[in-house]
């Protein structure tokens, strides 16, 4: 009796195998691209945060100035569309410019490269102790449109009476 494999065998040995490697590579390449857009997401939930931080900002620093009234509480921060940058004390005109990055990892408008991330602030006065600011992040990636939205409300809770 011979011993050996048969040509059937080693068929379907190497399509066993080619089967495995598929879906191990299947799997790994999933994985990356997982990676890729999560490590997005956070970097977008950070511009988001940083966005409403800035004008909370805003607002606290008209606190520092004695701006606790109804009427000057929310000096610099009326009702429309905005930027911001981390190193402005004040609302930059909204228009379609991509965040860029510069060489110490900070985001913004004036030098660097430009990244994937639009970030747009929108204001509403909603009354005179009230304003809701939405934060809204948008990014192309791997051929699809996300967005991530982020809102706060800032109240003048530090009202000065007369």
């Amino acid at each position: 009796m011979k011993r050996g494999f048969t040509l059937m065998e080693v068929l379907i040995s190497v399509a066993v195998i080619i089967t495995v490697l598929v879906g191990v590579l299947s799997l790994a390449t999933a994985s990356v691209s997982s990676i890729r857009i999560n490590r997005s997401k956070i970097i977008a939930d950070g511009l988001a945060e940083e966005g409403l931080e800035l004008v909370k900002n805003i607002r606290e620093n008209n606190w520092l100035n004695y701006k606790r009234k109804a009427d000057n509480w929310r000096d610099g921060l009326s009702s429309g569309d905005y930027r911001v940058q981390y190193n402005l004390e004040n609302l930059l005109s909204y228009s379609v410019l991509p965040l860029k990055i510069d060489s110490n990892g900070f985001y913004q408008y004036d030098n660097g490269a430009d990244t994937l991330f639009y970030r747009k602030i929108t204001i509403q006065h909603i009354d005179d102790y009230q304003i809701r600011v939405i934060a809204q992040i948008t990014w192309q990636e791997g051929g699809r449109s996300n967005s991530l939205t982020a809102e706060a409300r800032f109240y003048n809770w530090l009202e000065e009476t007369e």
